[in-house]
């Protein structure tokens, strides 16, 4: 073996060949898939080998501490499907790791054309040494956990949207006006009564329209059982105090709440208000180049759902407080009402902060 003595020594063991990595830093970056991932490892300039191992973390584990015994281990991978368990788990055997978001790894344009798994690999470790990757912050589990409930809750209002127009679709296709006082989202006990009255009336669409029918009912119990869910949640010693000071914020209702608390966790993990702004999503874009600076507005890279249940909050409030009217009104002598409300939901926020950074509620009527 030739003798690589910038990366490690070399030791005789038992007749055989042996690289000491005692002392040595080994950043190992993993692109990781469903079921095997590409292990490339790097240090001081040199690439120690590019690997497909199983997507098993104790396997990943046995292979990096035989093959670098001795050896300071960092590694990183991408944020995914397969979340942060194999974060924690190397973090439980002693191996630093971090996640990054895909959208924060430089890259060349070489690599973007010829990407491949071993490029995305080597390419994280190689990043990774030169100090260039931001971790995104691992939830705890517990959290992790209970932020099921309320992203469930999403899917299910998704589903119910999408089997309600798929009936109305269908009467519609078939013929069958809906009266303009019963046409729309919110549908009443009048309205699901309407519908079996049309569906009694032809036996051949009957069965289809009664079936399509169940399936709304069906999802609108499992909705509601989600929301006393959510309801026993926040009503927790964890979460009834931290509940109680954001609602008493104009404009922020129980749901809003619940997803700011459930999505944002620990609010001290925030650096500061930009840390979190830019989180949301609230921060102005812009491609500035030379002479010319181009405001591309707001940021495309945001929590979709949370920014926008506080725009929404945001003209509930508006309504509300004064001092927010206030502040809508001077803004919108100089831009548009979207582009004003969107400042509001940024005052919003900061307001949010205030009252679960400091434990007070909020005095309806200050100016943020």
């Amino acid at each position: 073996m030739k003798q690589q003595s910038s990366a490690t020594t070399e030791i005789l063991h038992k007749g055989r060949t042996m690289i000491d990595f005692t002392g040595k830093t080994i950043y190992v970056g993993i692109d990781v898939h469903k079921k095997d991932w590409q292990v490339g490892q790097f240090h001081a300039g040199l690439v120690l080998g590019n690997h497909r191992i199983t997507g098993n973390s104790q396997e990943l584990i046995d292979f990096l501490k035989k093959r670098y015994a001795g050896a300071t281990l960092k590694c990183v991978y991408e944020s995914c499907a397969w979340g942060f368990n194999l974060q924690r788990e190397l973090t439980a055997a002693g191996i630093a790791c971090i996640i990054v978001h895909a959208g924060d790894v430089p890259g060349s344009d070489k690599e973007k054309k010829n990407k491949t798994d071993k490029v995305d690999a080597l390419r994280l470790a190689r990043h990774h040494a030169a100090g260039l990757l931001e971790a995104i912050h691992v939830p705890d589990e517990e959290l992790q956990k209970e932020r099921n409930l309320i992203r469930f809750r999403k899917k299910l209002i998704g589903d119910l949207n999408r089997s309600k127009n798929r009936l109305k679709s269908l009467l519609k296709f078939q013929g069958i006006e809906i009266p303009a006082n019963m046409d729309n989202p919110n549908w009443s006990r009048n309205f699901i009564n309407w519908i079996e009255e049309q569906a009694a009336k032809d036996t051949l669409l009957q069965d289809t329209v009664e079936l399509m029918l169940e399936e709304v009912k069906m999802q609108r119990q499992l909705l509601l059982k989600t929301e006393k869910k959510l309801r026993h949640l926040m009503s927790s010693k964890k979460y009834e105090a931290k509940t109680k000071l954001l609602l008493s914020i104009p404009g922020i209702g129980r749901t809003t709440s619940t997803l700011f608390l459930l999505e944002v966790g620990d609010i001290k993990c925030f650096k500061g208000f930009d840390a979190l702004n830019n989180f949301v999503g609230f921060y102005p874009g812009s491609n500035s180049t030379g002479e010319k600076d181009i405001d591309t507005g707001i940021s495309k890279r945001r929590h979709n759902q949370l920014r926008t249940m506080l725009v929404e909050a945001a003209w509930q409030a508006i309504r509300k407080d004064p001092a927010l009217l206030d502040a809508y009104e001077q803004l919108t002598k100089k831009m548009k009402g979207n582009e004003a409300i969107i400042r509001i939901a940024r005052k919003l926020l900061r307001r949010m902060r205030a009252v679960l950074m400091s434990g007070v509620e909020y005095q309806k009527g200050v100016v943020a």
